[in-house]
């Protein structure tokens, strides 16, 4: 006979399986007719449940669109605890491998084709995130209030550099050769700007 542990286990499992179809059920209705066309219901009957076990997983629509995003700013900011006094470059280097590590081919490929399909979804995703980490601890880098002109196109820049990582991330083209070449350029912008030099900082 199962144990109490044994069936918390298969439920959550079934629960996370559950969740990750409504999940790629979302992102292909969205790739294929477009954000703004497809409703709860629409995700729901495709997915052949409830629209309230949607909303249980996903309250709203914007909750689909910044699941990727947010899930790696929430590994950002892990690593950033996990590791204090990490020096900037080899925290993007975790960061990014961990994601290599953790990705789900399907749903980034669903995620691609939905930006894809949808002007504007990236951007949206992104502001959704940051209104809902407004007390994030780490940025990218972590520059403070004080960043000088050229410390902030360095910020720019390298937030270009990781943008690029993540798309190319979705494209399943990452390898060890791009990986490698685009931490360079991070480094090559840190010590053209001073931008992420040292020890990360908190924001103040």
């Amino acid at each position: 006979m199962s144990s109490n542990g044994e069936r918390s286990g298969l439920r959550e499992r079934s629960k996370a399986r559950r969740r990750r179809h409504i999940l790629h059920t979302a992102l292909r209705l969205f790739a294929e007719q477009g954000y703004e066309k497809t409703s709860i219901a629409d995700i729901a009957d495709a997915a052949e449940v409830a629209p309230r076990t949607v909303t249980g997983y996903f309250p709203s629509k914007l909750d689909f669109i910044t699941e990727w995003p947010a899930r790696a700013e929430q590994r950002l900011i892990a690593l950033g605890h996990e590791y204090p006094g990490i020096e900037f470059l080899d925290l993007v280097d975790r960061w990014w491998r961990a994601a290599r590590d953790d990705v789900d081919a399907q749903e980034a490929a669903l995620t691609r084709a939905m930006a894809l399909s949808n002007p504007g979804i990236v951007a949206m995703a992104e502001t959704e995130v940051s209104r809902r980490f407004p007390a994030k601890e780490f940025g990218l880098p972590s520059l403070g209030v004080d960043a000088s002109p050229l410390e902030d196109a360095g910020r720019r820049a390298i937030q270009g550099v990781s943008d690029a990582y993540f798309r190319a991330l979705a494209d399943d083209s990452i390898d060890d050769d791009l990986h490698g070449a685009l931490l360079d350029l991070v480094r090559t912008i840190m010590d053209a700007t001073g931008a992420g030099h040292g020890a990360l900082e908190r924001h103040r």
